[in-house]
């Protein structure tokens, strides 16, 4: 989690108007593989389809997958930044990620140094966020 760890040095001068891609980005290090192959493609061309997210997906996005899917390893760093950026829009649709999403935006509210601490620790952002999504819509003020 190094990684992560220095992708939060940078965060300390950053407006709050990019809260949200540097949530994404950070969700995208704990919850994305590190090696993209054609059994990865193929794992979220099912998640996608079981979430229901695949018929909402652009038809250029869909062919794409279903293409690499057979494929081995993908090396291309091109075709591997939009396979993340797909398998993040997945992955924001499912509880877990929703959850961890939440977390990170409302550990990134509450202050720099909180979060340094939950980061280390995937299961209490998981937590937190899933007690944000089990709020009731009125209540999940957190300004």
């Amino acid at each position: 989690m190094s990684i992560i760890a220095a992708e939060l040095a940078s965060l300390d001068s950053t407006p709050s108007a990019h809260l949200a891609e540097h949530a994404k980005e950070l969700l995208a290090r704990i919850v994305l593989p590190k090696r993209i192959g054609g059994s990865t493609v193929e794992r979220y061309v099912r998640k996608a389809t079981r979430l229901g997210i695949w018929r909402r997906l652009p038809p250029e996005t869909r062919a794409l997958l279903l293409i690499l899917r057979r494929w081995g390893l993908i090396r291309s760093p091109t075709l591997v930044s939009i396979l993340r950026r797909v398998f993040l829009e997945i992955e924001l649709c499912t509880l877990r990620g929703k959850a961890l999403f939440y977390g990170i935006v409302l550990s990134l509210r509450d202050s720099m140094a909180k979060l340094r601490d939950l980061i280390r620790n995937v299961t209490k952002l998981l937590i937190l966020g899933l007690s944000y999504l089990n709020r009731p819509t009125m209540y999940r003020a957190y300004d």
